[in-house]
């Protein structure tokens, strides 16, 4: 008795299942096998990697923490974390190297007691560096911040798996796979276990205000190219003690001299032209020579000022009239928070952007004066 049609279709559909399982098994086996060795051909990229990020991270380990121990007082008010954050700052702005912080450091004290002070200490550098170091606020850990530092600098660890595992997950999951899953999360984490790959830090480095890079030196070198010299400062202050009240073209005239003296000792040719409240400097163009014009604007102010401060006539309303008017073209140098390590005569530029002419003189009290100029700061194109 020959079979029935039923029979028939029965075993035609066991050797069609057959067929199909073991085309799958066959499809699974590649996969597997893909998958494995993209394992095994990162495993040496892997160990390289490796290497390279704990070198980098250790060694910004260690110079955080050294960072803290030299730069950050103990009694600083602020958390272990937060101290972590102001070094890394630091760090970040000397170009991860330790020696330029040390560098940075040592010239403003230099140049501190180049003015006469030997009060610039660490809290006095950090003020120079940050915009306001009480205010930092972090909660990652010297590990992860170091962590994070790696990264930056090594890059993304090389996991040539992960892309024939991104396809794993885009193949259909009905039929065939599903009767052998392969579980991508899984695999992924014993991969990169079995590769020792570092664990990835979430997240950016704490954003920290920064005061711009300042050098002391280099502008005090600035005021000695353009200051006038003691014999000539005598001499005004002695013109000026004739007469107990200057009138304001008197103080005018005198600006004007100072600026002239001023333009003189830049060699460019400068002009001093006055305006209705102040000067300005005719010069030859040029991105270089506009540098130098700032110089000289800087420092014929500074002359002006101290010739009047050390006359003791800070306080005169007509001088201090050209101060104001003068002052409305001097862009100001970053400035410092404490006296010590300042120019007298100088104009400087407050985080909040108010312009200040520290005097070097002090009041009854004992503190600084300033003279705020009350014209925003210029811009220059």
């Amino acid at each position: 008795m020959g079979l029935s049609t039923f029979q028939k279709f029965a075993i035609a559909g066991g050797e069609a299942a057959k067929i199909v399982r073991e085309t799958e098994r066959k499809q699974m086996d590649g996969i597997k096998n893909a998958l494995f060795k993209s394992i095994e051909d990162s495993v040496a990229p892997a160990a390289e990697y490796r290497q390279k990020h704990l070198l980098v991270k250790n060694k910004a380990k260690e110079e955080l923490q050294n960072i803290i121990n030299q730069y950050i007082p103990d009694d600083l008010d602020l958390t272990q974390t937060e101290k972590v954050a102001a070094a890394q700052a630091l760090y970040s702005k000397y170009g991860y190297n330790t020696e330029k912080i040390s560098e940075a450091y040592q010239n403003k004290v230099a140049a501190s007691q180049k003015l006469g002070s030997r009060g610039y200490n660490r809290m006095s550098f950090l003020n120079d560096e940050f915009q306001d170091i009480k205010a930092i606020s972090n909660d990652m850990d010297i590990d992860k911040i170091s962590t994070i530092i790696a990264q930056n600098k090594v890059g993304a660890a090389p996991t040539g798996f992960d892309t024939a595992m991104e396809l794993v997950k885009t193949m259909p999951q009905s039929r065939g796979l599903v009767t052998d899953p392969i579980d991508v999360s899984d695999v992924g984490a014993k991969a990169r276990a079995t590769l020792g790959l570092p664990e990835v830090v979430e997240g950016d480095l704490p954003t920290i205000p920064m005061r711009p890079k300042y050098d002391h030196n280099k502008t005090l070198d600035e005021v000695q190219k353009y200051r006038l010299n003691e014999s000539t400062i005598q001499k005004n202050k002695a013109a000026l003690e004739k007469t107990t009240t200057w009138k304001p073209s008197d103080w005018r005239n005198s600006y004007k001299q100072f600026a002239a003296d001023a333009a003189k000792a830049s060699k460019l040719n400068l002009k001093v032209i006055p305006n209705a409240t102040g000067f300005d400097f005719i010069f030859p163009g040029g991105e270089e020579n506009e540098a130098i014009k700032r110089e000289v604007e800087r420092n014929a102010l500074r002359n002006f000022v101290m010739f009047g401060a050390g006359a003791n006539k800070l306080n005169d309303p007509a001088f201090l009239a050209v101060v104001q008017g003068a002052g409305a073209n001097v862009v100001g140098l970053s400035k410092p928070n404490t006296g010590e390590q300042m120019i007298p005569g100088m104009t400087y530029t407050k985080s909040n952007g108010q312009r200040v002419v520290f005097t070097g003189q002090k009041d009854k009290d004992g503190k600084y004066i300033n003279i705020n100029l009350m014209s925003s700061q210029p811009v220059y194109n």
